[in-house]
C-alpha cells in the first residue's frame, strides 16, 4: 500500500528544500482558496505564485490533496490508482521486453501500440474496463534487462493491489522461462 505523502518525504527536507513545512504549506493553501482549486491550479499558483520548482509544487500538491481534500495514497489527481512492478528478465532488453509482451499479449490481446526504438522501449494495451498497461525495457545489466509493467486508470487501492499481484506473478513466471 502506498504511503502518505508525508510519510515519504520528511518535514525537514521539505523546509530545507522550499521554506515551509507540509503543515505551513497547507495553512497558505488554506488562506489562498486552495480547497476550490484543481490539482493543476494548486501546482501551478506554487509555481508561479511562490517560486517553488516544478517538482516540489507536485509533491506539496499531493500532500495538500492528501491533508486536506480526501485523496488517498497512491490516488491519481484524477480519482484513479496506479501500480507498477519492475524485474529483471534474462536477455537483451528487446529479447526481454519481447518475452513479457508475449505473455501480456496472450493474456489481454495484441498491444495497441509499441515503440521499440525510444531510449525506453515500450509496449502499450488498452484493456476492455478502461485501465492501460504497459511494459517498458530498461538498460541492460549482466542478469539481463529489467521490465517495468505498469498498471494505470485503477479505480480504487483493491484494484491496484489485485493489479500488482497479478503483474508480480506474470514477471516471475516470465524471469523463470
Amino acid at each position: 500500500m502506498a504511503k502518505r505523502f508525508e510519510e515519504n518525504m520528511g518535514d525537514d527536507a521539505m523546509r530545507a528544500a522550499t521554506g515551509r513545512g507540509h503543515a505551513e504549506w497547507h495553512d497558505l493553501l488554506d488562506s489562498a482558496g486552495a480547497r476550490a482549486w484543481t490539482h493543476a491550479e494548486t501546482a501551478r499558483w506554487l509555481t508561479d505564485e511562490q517560486s517553488v520548482a516544478a517538482w516540489w509544487a507536485q509533491g506539496i500538491t499531493v500532500g495538500y490533496e492528501q491533508a486536506r481534500k480526501g485523496r488517498v495514497p497512491g490516488q491519481r489527481a484524477d480519482g484513479t490508482f496506479n501500480t507498477q512492478k519492475a524485474k529483471t528478465i534474462p536477455g537483451t532488453r528487446l529479447e526481454a521486453l519481447a518475452a513479457v509482451g508475449e505473455a501480456l499479449t496472450a493474456r489481454y490481446g495484441a498491444p495497441h501500440g509499441q515503440n521499440l526504438t525510444a531510449a525506453m522501449p515500450v509496449m502499450r494495451w488498452r484493456l476492455p474496463d478502461g485501465t492501460r498497461l504497459s511494459a517498458a525495457a530498461g538498460p541492460e545489466n549482466a542478469s539481463g534487462a529489467p521490465i517495468t509493467i505498469t498498471c494505470e486508470k485503477l479505480p480504487d487501492q483493491a484494484a491496484a493491489d489485485e493489479a500488482k499481484q497479478a503483474i508480480t506473478d506474470l514477471l516471475e513466471e516470465v524471469a523463470r522461462g
